[in-house]
């Protein structure tokens, strides 16, 4: 089997058990994850001012309204090498409290998901959008983007979201930002009439300049799609990636997030599809569940932070 197609064979295949252990020890995943670090023989390597992690990921040890709690995960995370973070929430604190925070942990905010109403109609969400732009800007963010909704995932409802997208990527970018959606897996596993995802429904029906994404390389092989077919039709639309591993086999009762490098996904082709010249890219670590990784254990999260931020300095492709 040729490079091109045995790295299809992984983007489309490897969200079973089944399709990665066939996939055995022979594939690039194997030998970049290999004792923890890289490995690999490109050119291509994570900038250590682009290392970062989502501040999801440590929500267990960051409950809100707890300021020692939540600095002592920023400097722990700071002091391990991360140099940027991704924000989910603000801990019951102000923006202006957690830059900071940051500041103080020499991490940048460069990124969050914040809060976009797309249950109102057009006049009603704007002021309240307009403040979460503020607050980004007081973080020091140069993304903003919209992350999760409960449905309906259907192509006439992602059509509306394209139209809602383009407003407040438009509202973004006058407020010197850049916005962009975060997918999961529902984007990918709902159809349109045609067999294709409704996920290129927000790529066909956005405007490339206002609307970016962040690409979520657990969940797009989750939904059953290649990443690198995404990337390769124009790297430009995702400035950012959600580096989140999976399991080799399946959990029978619990998700298959995994910490990354053990896991089976096969990131440095990934990070070799989304590469371009002059192209500015942000790799946030991500596990839904750390204790997943780590039974039992409470220090979980800082575990699983630790293999991120070693995977990150030492992936090459």
């Amino acid at each position: 089997m040729d490079d091109v197609n045995r790295r299809r064979f992984l983007g489309t295949a490897i969200g079973t058990g089944a399709a990665a252990a066939a996939a055995g020890a022979w594939t690039p995943a194997a030998r970049a994850h290999g004792g923890g670090g890289g490995g690999g023989g490109g050119g291509g390597q994570v900038p250590n001012n682009r290392i970062g992690i989502q501040l999801y990921t440590m929500r267990r040890l960051m409950p809100a309204n707890d300021r020692q709690a939540v600095r002592r995960v920023l400097n722990w995370l700071g002091r391990v090498g991360y140099t940027q973070v991704e924000m989910a929430g603000y801990y019951g604190f102000t923006a202006r409290q957690v830059r900071g925070w940051l500041n103080d942990a020499g991490l940048r905010a460069v990124s969050g998901h914040d809060p976009l109403d797309i249950t109102v109609p057009d006049g009603q969400w704007e002021s309240k959008y307009q403040k979460t732009l503020e607050d980004a800007n007081t973080l020091g963010q140069k993304l903003t983007g919209f992350a999760w909704f409960p449905g309906p995932y259907t192509a006439e409802y992602f059509t509306f979201l394209a139209d809602r997208f383009n407003k407040a990527g438009a509202m973004a970018a006058r407020a010197g930002l850049q916005f962009f959606y975060h997918n999961h897996d529902f984007e990918f596993t709902n159809k349109q009439a045609d067999g294709s995802p409704v996920y290129d429904i927000l790529l066909e029906r956005t405007d490339p300049n206002l609307v970016k994404f962040e690409l979520d390389l657990f969940w797009i092989i989750e939904g059953g799609e290649n990443p690198l077919d995404y990337l390769s039709r124009d790297p430009a639309r995702y400035p950012a990636y959600h580096v989140k591993d999976r399991t080799w086999k399946d959990r029978p009762d619990a998700p298959d997030f995994e910490d990354v490098g053990p896991g089976a996904i096969d990131f440095p082709d990934i990070f070799a599809a989304g590469q371009g010249r002059r192209l500015d890219k942000h790799f946030f670590v991500e596990h839904d569940e750390p204790v997943l990784s780590h039974p039992g254990d409470p220090e979980a999260e800082y575990k699983t932070a630790q293999a991120g931020v070693n995977y990150l300095r030492n992936v090459r492709w």
